[in-house]
């Protein structure tokens, strides 16, 4: 971090949280060669301390009133009500949004909008195949689609240059992710509730 370029008039803000999400039921498509395709509502659950943790991070650079933000949401998606063609099916190591987002702020309240890529760790078993390990990178990784994200923070002064955060997003994803033959469409629309601690050099005295 001590070598990002930050410009001489720029305030550098570092945020990390803990939380969780609420995703809306939605459409999923599974495709397998030979196999008629599999369509159902998905109801999804997070479980935001199981397996992996749910956590969230962000890098700012504002100037003024205004900035730039890089996020980084580790979200999860579980998948309980399947049809029994689908043994597992579940993005918890995760559904990994990245976000660059123009941020806006009044006094301690900040708000952001902001797109990227996603990147999922798929674990899933359809019709008694499982996906094969070792594929994607790092042993499971797939670019797999994009996201849209809305943000609001709202900051509390703990001390010079560190503060609270509560942080409240909105995402919109949709991504691709494979499975034994074939592959799934899964779109996701998110709430997510985070609390977190941030630090800013110098931010308490700038936001008086």
């Amino acid at each position: 971090m001590a070598l990002w370029p930050v410009p001489a008039a720029a305030q550098l803000e570092l945020q990390g949280f803990l939380g969780s999400s609420e995703s809306i039921p939605s459409r999923i498509t599974i495709t397998q060669a030979g196999q008629p395709d599999i369509r159902a509502t998905a109801h999804w659950d997070t479980r935001p301390f199981q397996d992996t943790w749910y956590y969230a991070g962000r890098i700012g650079v504002w100037k003024g009133p205004k900035g730039w933000f890089l996020d980084f949401t580790h979200h999860k998606l579980y998948w309980d009500d399947r049809p029994a063609v689908v043994q597992r099916f579940q993005i918890t190591n995760g559904m990994n949004m990245l976000t660059v987002s123009r941020g806006f702020r009044r006094g301690k309240f900040s708000y952001s909008f902001g797109a990227g890529p996603v990147i999922t760790f798929p674990v899933n078993r359809v019709r008694g195949q499982w996906l094969g390990e070792g594929r994607g990178f790092w042993g499971g990784y797939f670019l797999s689609g994009g996201n849209l994200m809305a943000t609001g923070t709202r900051r509390f002064p703990l001390m010079d240059g560190v503060f609270l955060s509560l942080d409240g997003r909105a995402s919109f994803s949709y991504v691709r992710v494979p499975v034994a033959g074939g592959h799934a469409a899964v779109p996701n629309f998110a709430l997510h509730f985070h609390t977190g601690l941030g630090f800013s050099p110098g931010g308490s005295r700038r936001q008086k």
